[in-house]
């Protein structure tokens, strides 16, 4: 009688440990993240941030009346979602106050521009005197352009892996045709097995 009172506790324990399932909790989303040496969120917010201060200080903005961002470009061998990047940047140069500049839509987001002023102006269906009206916009006197590589290195034990992460932008005068601003910034992870 004991030996199955004892295997009944030892099963109710092993089904409770089972169904006691992972903890969630909330983390601080600015928190560096240390669980693995993939670009993460928080990088890629501080590298945009930080890229974006540097410019604004650089005084380079004040070149340009309107600018635009091309989409960051990610060279690395991992998904990484440079949206995230380039509406950080977006966001705050947009947002700072000694930016004098005007923040004008990409390519990226031109489509769903073109299919409003359609809407409004092809439609029927609007009081024209009250529309916006085509050919309007404000083209980009400056383009900002970024790029995300990466190297991977292991080291000669086979213990360490390096990946180094570079945030490359550059600041265009799209009627020249010429740089006015260009900057790195670097990031470097390492795991230890």
């Amino acid at each position: 009688m004991k030996a199955k009172l004892l295997q009944l506790s030892l099963l109710s324990s092993v089904l409770l440990a089972g169904c006691a399932g992972p903890q969630i909790a909330y983390v601080d989303p600015n928190a560096v993240n240390n669980l693995t040496t993939n670009f993460s969120q928080n990088d890629l917010r501080a590298v945009a941030q930080d890229m974006s201060t540097q410019l604004i200080q650089s005084g380079k903005m004040d070149q340009c009346k309107t600018f635009t961002i091309s989409p960051v470009k990610n060279n690395t061998d991992q998904y990484v979602d440079t949206s995230v990047m380039t509406n950080a940047m977006a966001d705050k140069l947009t947002n700072s106050s000694a930016v004098k500049s005007t923040y004008v839509i990409s390519t990226g987001e031109m489509q769903n521009q073109v299919d409003e002023l359609d809407r409004q102006n092809q439609s029927g269906l609007y009081d024209q005197s009250s529309t916006a009206k085509i050919g309007k916009m404000k083209g980009a006197q400056c383009r900002i352009d970024g790029k995300l590589t990466s190297d991977t290195s292991v080291g000669p034990d086979g213990k360490t892996t390096l990946v180094a992460y570079t945030f490359f932008v550059q600041v265009f005068d799209v009627q020249q045709g010429a740089a006015i601003w260009r900057n790195e910034k670097n990031i470097s992870k390492a795991k230890t097995y």
